[in-house]
Order: C-alpha cells, then sequence, then structure tokens
C-alpha cells in the first residue's frame, strides 16, 4: 500500500486518531467536568437508614466515607469519582469495539466530540453515570453465554436499585443486545430476562420502596441534618411523589415557557441527533434482519425518550438516547464481521465532516453549576435578544 492510499474498513486505526480521541476527550472533561448541582448532590445522599427508598443505594454505600454528616467537599469528591469512573467503563468498551479499525476510530471519534457526550460528562454526580458503567461492564461479556445474559439481569437489579431510569434507559437496548446474538423466536424468552428481572425490581421498589406518608417527614429531615450543605427541597421532594403525582406535575410543566425552551433548544438538536442514528443503524444492519430485530433496534433508542412523559429532564433522557445509538452497534459488530466494512462505507468521510462540524457547534443545558450553554447554539439566540434591550 502507498503513502497516499486510502485505509480500509479492515485497516487498523492509525495512531494519529486514537490520540486525537482520548486528546477531546481530555478538552471535553476539561470544559464540563464542574461541581454538581444541588439538587444532585443532595440525591446522592439518600440511604437506606430509614428503611429501603428508592435511589438510596449510593448513599448507604458513601456513607462508609463520609460518616453521619455530608460536607460539600466530600460530596463533590464522590460526584467527581463517580462521574470518572462510568466514563472509564464507557470509553473502554467503545475503544474495545471501535478503537481497533478505521471506521470505527471514526464514528468514536464522533461520539466524543458531540454535544450528547458534553451533556453526559457535565451529569456530574448523577447516578446516570453509575448505571452507564454498569452496562458497559456487561457489554464486555458474551451475550451468548449463560454468564453474559446473568451479568446482564445482575446489571439491571443493580441499577434499577441506584435509580429506576434504568428500565427505560437501558433494558430494551439489553434486550437487543441479547436478541441480535442469535435472532431467533426460540430465543425470544432469553432476551427478555432484563425486562423481566427490570420490572420484579422496580415491583420490589414500588411495594417495599415507598416511605409511608408519616414517614416521610421525618426521612427528610434526616437527609437535611446529614447534609452540611442546604439539601435542595426539589430533591427530598422525590420521596413524596408518585408515579401519578409526576404525570400531574408534567402536565402541567409542558404548559410553562421555561420548558419548552428547553424542549425547543435542547430537545430537539438531541432527538435530531437520535433520529440520524436510528437511521445509520437501520443501514448498517444486514439486508436479512427481521422487522423484529429493526423495531428492536429503534425502541432500544427511543426509550430513554420516554421518560420525557413523567420527568422533565430533556437533556439526561435526549443524551442517553444518542448514547444509545452508539452502543447498539457494539451487539452487531460483535456478532457480524461483515458490519465494519457496511459502517466504513456508510461513514463516508463527508458524511463525517458535517455531522461532526454541526456536532461541535451546537450546545445544550449543563446539568451541573456550568452555564456555558448561554453561549453556544442555540441558546446563543437568547442571548442575541440583549441587542434589543
Amino acid at each position: 500500500m502507498t503513502k497516499d492510499t486510502p485505509l480500509s474498513s479492515s485497516e487498523t486505526a492509525p495512531q494519529w486518531v486514537i490520540r486525537l480521541i482520548w486528546a477531546v476527550v481530555f478538552l471535553a472533561l476539561l470544559r464540563n467536568l464542574f461541581p454538581p448541582n444541588s439538587f444532585t448532590a443532595t440525591v446522592l445522599i439518600f440511604d437506606y437508614d430509614h428503611g429501603l427508598v428508592r435511589r438510596g443505594f449510593w448513599g448507604s454505600l458513601l456513607n462508609l466515607y463520609w460518616g453521619d454528616t455530608v460536607s460539600k467537599a466530600e460530596v463533590f469528591a464522590a460526584s467527581a469519582a463517580l462521574t470518572l469512573a462510568g466514563l472509564a467503563a464507557l470509553l473502554g468498551v467503545l475503544y474495545r469495539f471501535f478503537g481497533q479499525s478505521f471506521a470505527g476510530a471514526r464514528l468514536l471519534l464522533l461520539f466524543v466530540c458531540s454535544f450528547a457526550f458534553s451533556a453526559i460528562i457535565a451529569s456530574t454526580g448523577y447516578i446516570d453515570l453509575a448505571l452507564i458503567g454498569l452496562v458497559s461492564i456487561a457489554l464486555l461479556t458474551d451475550p451468548l453465554r449463560p454468564f453474559g445474559i446473568i451479568l446482564r439481569c445482575l446489571a439491571v437489579a443493580l441499577g434499577m436499585f441506584m435509580h429506576e431510569v434504568m428500565l427505560a434507559y437501558f433494558v430494551p437496548f439489553l434486550i437487543y443486545d441479547i436478541w441480535l446474538a442469535r435472532p431467533n423466536l426460540r430465543r425470544a424468552a432469553v432476551a427478555l430476562s432484563p425486562l423481566l428481572v427490570g420490572l420484579a425490581t422496580f415491583g420490589v421498589l414500588t411495594i417495599w420502596g415507598q416511605l409511608p406518608e408519616s414517614e416521610v417527614a421525618d426521612y427528610i429531615a434526616h437527609i437535611e441534618s446529614k447534609s452540611e450543605f442546604t439539601a435542595e427541597p426539589e430533591a427530598t421532594v422525590v420521596m413524596e411523589r408518585s408515579l401519578s403525582d409526576n404525570l400531574a406535575m408534567m402536565s402541567e410543566k409542558r404548559g410553562m415557557v421555561d420548558y419548552r425552551s428547553w424542549v425547543l433548544f435542547d430537545g430537539l438538536p438531541l432527538l435530531a441527533m437520535s433520529v440520524w442514528l436510528i437511521l445509520l443503524n437501520l443501514r448498517l444492519l444486514p439486508a436479512t434482519a427481521s422487522r423484529l430485530t429493526k423495531l428492536l433496534l429503534v425502541a432500544a433508542i427511543v426509550a430513554p425518550l420516554s421518560l420525557n412523559i413523567i420527568a422533565f429532564d430533556v437533556v439526561r433522557f435526549g443524551a442517553i438516547s444518542v448514547l444509545v445509538g452508539f452502543l447498539v452497534l457494539i451487539p452487531l459488530l460483535r456478532s457480524d464481521a461483515t458490519a465494519i466494512a457496511r459502517l466504513d462505507a456508510a461513514l463516508t468521510w463527508p458524511l463525517m465532516v458535517v455531522v461532526l462540524v454541526l456536532n461541535l457547534h451546537v450546545t445544550v443545558n449543563q446539568m451541573n453549576t456550568g452555564d456555558r450553554q448561554d453561549y453556544g447554539a442555540p441558546w446563543a439566540l437568547v442571548k442575541q435578544l440583549d441587542w434589543l434591550r
């Protein structure tokens, strides 16, 4: 091969691309890893001192670190460690499957340059990063083997105790992951095992993880006395809300200008990226892929967005949807040796440059203490109104 001959999909990723990926990761951390907001910090100290409660897993575990009370410095350190550990697991599994070929490395570069990746980093301290870490570790195992299936189910069960969003975030993806390894109806029951485990765990949390109304005030007082910083009331009120309460809250939220602005400026760019990834992944499936396989793929990417019905974290749900859009390539690359060639043909340099440049010029809201989104597109449109004042 001459010096000017382009690399094919089967070629090892050139070192300059790998170095660039890690340089971008460093810069993304530098721009986005800031202290958690008060809501995140408060949720992270929920514990089981009053019995089983939703989202109390990490607070109970971290009690071993901070003792009876929690300082701001301690919760900041735990938030940073949780975020970095989740990102390390995610980048490790992505590099294993994408970083070995030139086509895969291009896709990985696109991911770390995406505004969705920035949003994930900027959710400093959110339990979402722990869920991402659990799924990433599970993906290192073979879904055709019992151990791989068991580990995926354990990740779901443990993730549900950490945060119940695990059910919509990653359970549909894990179903697709197991299904694609051997897509036949005899294996359907096995593929559904993460869903069964997730629903069973959700039932446990619903029945035994809901504090009696008479104990809610004492639990909130416990959290407030435990924190050496001001506990966020919007976080502690989670203990009082049921699913019907959340539906009623969102019915009211959808009429507010602030929420509509989030949907317009944050939700639509993330949705556009998810739609592009759906189309890309459908194109990469083999011609023999069944309608059920395609439906499961689309469902895996769309599922996190369904949480917008009961909660208002537009950026979190959209960013996870985009992340799943990249993750669904892993089971395809694992099960189909010809998929990398199709990826190379689909992710052409012109397409790569267009999507990359658009991602680099779009910014969505940070979920930590940063405010860089105010000066990035599309939120800069609001700042431009200062010309009229």
